[in-house]
């Protein structure tokens, strides 16, 4: 769930569905421990929950990395679940991929790892 963060380029970190989509895209972006050229390669991120895809960043195109291993990547949230008891979803018709967004959000999506980054093979 979302926490406040001192960071000066978001507020937030982490997901909630109270969080407007700017503060959602921010919040989500980074700090992930990950694979980045698998994410950079998909060109997309999906953001699980208890195994459940609750956002989708899109057009990733690059990333910055830190020495501890985590990497921010360079995206569009392209939706999100707005609302997780009966499963709502705000899609953002300008983000590229918004279709593959469309398709993942809510659907269950294991991680490798047990964290929340789920790996989508290109295309997939």
């Amino acid at each position: 769930m979302a926490e406040r963060t001192d960071e000066a380029n978001r507020a937030w970190t982490g997901f909630s569905t109270q969080l407007t989509p700017g503060q959602l895209q921010a919040a989500l972006s980074g700090w992930w421990r990950c694979d980045p050229e698998r994410v950079v390669r998909a060109g997309l991120m999906a953001v699980t929950l208890g195994q459940y895809v609750v956002a989708v960043l899109t057009g990733i195109d690059g990333y910055d990395g830190r020495r501890d291993g985590r990497y921010r990547f360079h995206g569009t949230l392209a939706g999100s679940v707005t609302e997780l008891v009966t499963p709502q979803q705000w899609v953002n018709p300008d983000a590229p991929g918004a279709d593959r967004a469309r398709l993942l959000l809510g659907r269950r999506l294991e991680s490798e790892s047990g964290g929340p980054v789920a790996y989508v093979r290109p295309g997939g």
